[in-house]
C-alpha cells in the first residue's frame, strides 16, 4: 500500500493534505466529474483566457520566424498552437454540457428553491465572463485573419479557422439560449409570491421524500374502525365504449342483443309539396367582441375624449380584465400593438432589475394622438 501511494505521488496523482491523508489530483477529479457528470452545485467554468494568451505568444513567435527567416523550431510551435486549438474547443465543450446539466431542471442539484436562485445567478454571472472570453478569442482570429495574408502563413489561417473558428456560431447560440433560461427563471421567481414559495418547497420535498405505502397516520388510544377494517362497496360493472378491439366489440354485442327492441311507431305520411323559395338574402349576425377588444374600444374612446390623460395600460379596467381571465402579459402585447395600428403613441417603462442582467419593462404607457 505504501508503495503504491509513493508511486502515485511520484507521477503527481495524489495530493498530501495531512499525515496520511491524500486527495486525488485536481485535474484527475474534474475529469471523472465530468465523465460521470457529477457536477457540485457551484462547480466554476473552465477559462480560457489562459489558453487565448497562449495562442497569441505562439502567433507572434511565428510571425517572428517567418520575419526572420530561421524556422528551425517552427514545427513545434505549430503542433504547440494546434494543442492549444483542441484545449480551447474541449474547455468550451466541457462548459456546454456543464451548463446544460444545471439548468435542466428547475432545482437542478440543490435542496431549496433560494439556493437554486442563488446557483442561477452565480452561473448567470459565469456565462457573462465566458461570452467575454469568447470576444477576446474573437480578436484573436481576426488578428490571425489579417496577418496570415501578409505573412504567408496560410496553413496555420486554416487551421485555426477550422479548428475553433468554425464551432463559434454554435458556441454563442447555446450561450444564448442557456443565457435566456437562466434569465427567464429569475424573473419568474422573482414574481412568485410567499405562498407559492411555500407550496414550491412542500413539492420539492415530496419528490426527495417519496412514500411507498401512503402517509402514516396517527392512531392513538382510541382508533376509528374505519381505518383499521376497509367496507366493501358493491360495483355495478360497465363497459367501456370507447375502447377498441375484438373482444370489446364482442362484448357490446352480446348487451346490444339483450336490450328489448325499440318500439315502432306508424307514422302519418304528409302530402308532398311544391317548395317555394322565399328568400334568397342571407342574414348577417356579427360575432360578439371578444373582451380584449372590448377594453380595447373602451380605452380608445377615453383617449378620444376631453378628460384624456397619459396613462398605464395595466391599471386600465383592472378588476373587468382579470375577471375575464386575461393575462397581463397577453393585455400589454396585445393593446400595444392594436393602439400602434391605430397611431396612438406607447412607451414601454423600462426597469433595471437588481437579480437579471437583462433591462425587463413592468408597464407601458399611452398617450393619446393629439398629445406631443
Amino acid at each position: 500500500m505504501q508503495k503504491g501511494i509513493a508511486a502515485l505521488l511520484g507521477i503527481n496523482a495524489l495530493m498530501p493534505v495531512e499525515t496520511g491523508v491524500y486527495q486525488l489530483n485536481p485535474r484527475i477529479r474534474s475529469f471523472l466529474s465530468e465523465r460521470l457528470a457529477q457536477y457540485s452545485a457551484m462547480q466554476t467554468l473552465t477559462r480560457i483566457t489562459e489558453q487565448i494568451h497562449g495562442g497569441r505568444a505562439k502567433w507572434r513567435e511565428l510571425v517572428d520566424m517567418r520575419q526572420s527567416g530561421d524556422e528551425r523550431d517552427k514545427a513545434q510551435i505549430e503542433e504547440s498552437l494546434n494543442y492549444t486549438l483542441n484545449e480551447i474547443v474541449f474547455f468550451m465543450g466541457q462548459n456546454l454540457r456543464l451548463l446544460n446539466h444545471q439548468t435542466a431542471t428547475d432545482y437542478g442539484n440543490v435542496e431549496s428553491l433560494k439556493r437554486k436562485l442563488r446557483q442561477n445567478h452565480f452561473y448567470a454571472d459565469s456565462v457573462k465572463t465566458l461570452i467575454s472570453e469568447l470576444n477576446q478569442l474573437q480578436d484573436f482570429f481576426e488578428m490571425v485573419d489579417n496577418e496570415a495574408l501578409a505573412y504567408g502563413l496560410h496553413e496555420i489561417r486554416h487551421m485555426v479557422n477550422v479548428r475553433v473558428k468554425a464551432r463559434m456560431g454554435d458556441w454563442r447560440v447555446q450561450l444564448n439560449d442557456i443565457q435566456a433560461i437562466i434569465s427567464k427563471r429569475l424573473f419568474v421567481q422573482r414574481r412568485v409570491d410567499r405562498e407559492l414559495k411555500v407550496l414550491y418547497g412542500t413539492g420539492l420535498w415530496m419528490v426527495r421524500n417519496p412514500t411507498l405505502d401512503g402517509f402514516e397516520v396517527e392512531l392513538g388510544s382510541a382508533p376509528q374502525p374505519t381505518l383499521l377494517q376497509p367496507t366493501p362497496i358493491r360495483v355495478r360493472p360497465r363497459f367501456d365504449i370507447q375502447a377498441h378491439g375484438i373482444d370489446q366489440e364482442k362484448l357490446l354485442q352480446a348487451a346490444a342483443a339483450r336490450l328489448p327492441a325499440p318500439s315502432v311507431v306508424a307514422g302519418t305520411k304528409t302530402a308532398k309539396l311544391k317548395q317555394v323559395v322565399k328568400s334568397t338574402s342571407v342574414e348577417l349576425i356579427d360575432p360578439p367582441m371578444r373582451e380584449e377588444d372590448l377594453l380595447l374600444e373602451e380605452l380608445v374612446g377615453f383617449l378620444s375624449s376631453p378628460q384624456r390623460r397619459p396613462l398605464e395600460i395595466s391599471q386600465w379596467q383592472l378588476e373587468r380584465r382579470k375577471a375575464a381571465g386575461l393575462s397581463e402579459e397577453a393585455w400589454l402585447l396585445y393593446a400595444t400593438h392594436q393602439l400602434a395600428v391605430k397611431g396612438i403613441r406607447t412607451e414601454l417603462q423600462v426597469t433595471k432589475a437588481t437579480d437579471t442582467f437583462n433591462a425587463v419593462f413592468d408597464d407601458v404607457m399611452v398617450f393619446s394622438a393629439e398629445v406631443v
